[in-house]
């Protein structure tokens, strides 16, 4: 045993707490969809803000400044409720925290279990949000203007670039928002949780 390591405590890899939060997921799958769901509309609204842009610059217009900001409302929206579904997860787990910490989990294994879950909605809700958005776009835009023009040379690959960003946004978005309620599970301490009725 090392210096680090504290008597009593259980190691819990990362692929044991990558699974508990999947479980954690499927056994409260309607508020991880409500959680994912919100993720999802933000970054749609983001892709298909930046779709649009990309788009509308080729014929030299662009979208009304209004409109960012529409977006990083939408965002601050989206990360309360991500802040408010993470808070009541913790309160509806208050005995299983308490179990897990007293068969020996770290503060640290805890925190890692609920920003893991967090991580996986935002990139479920960022991934099918991206998508969305980009079809969106993609679909009014080619409707309106013509497929030339929303299929510009380069197009793809500045598309793919604001997907892939979308998602990445979604999933720091989504661990950012996560990170109080972690850390306050992580904080309970067991006999309290254990003793606590929800």
């Amino acid at each position: 045993m090392t210096a680090d390591e504290e008597i009593g405590t259980i190691k819990f890899p990362i692929s044991e707490a990558f699974k508990y939060s999947l479980e954690s997921i499927s056994k409260r799958f309607t508020r991880a969809a409500i959680t994912a769901v919100s993720v999802l509309l933000g970054i749609a609204f983001l892709v298909t803000l930046l779709t649009m842009s990309a788009i509308l610059k080729g014929r030299g217009e662009a979208p009304a400044a209004y409109q960012y900001w529409m977006v990083i409302i939408a965002l601050l929206v989206c990360g309360v409720g991500i802040v408010n579904s993470m808070l009541m997860s913790v309160t509806e787990r208050y005995k299983e925290i308490g179990t897990i910490k007293c068969l020996g989990a770290t503060d640290g294994s805890v925190l890692e279990i609920f920003l893991i879950e967090a991580f996986l909605l935002g990139i479920l809700g960022g991934t099918l949000g991206a998508i969305i958005g980009w079809v969106s776009a993609i679909v009014i835009y080619g409707v309106q203007l013509g497929w030339s023009f929303v299929f510009y040379p380069g197009a793809l690959a500045e598309y793919l670039y604001y997907i892939g960003l979308s998602i990445v946004i979604a999933a720091g978005l989504s661990v950012v928002a996560a990170a109080y309620p972690a850390v306050y599970a992580a904080k309970l301490k067991p006999a309290e949780a254990l003793r606590y009725e929800v």
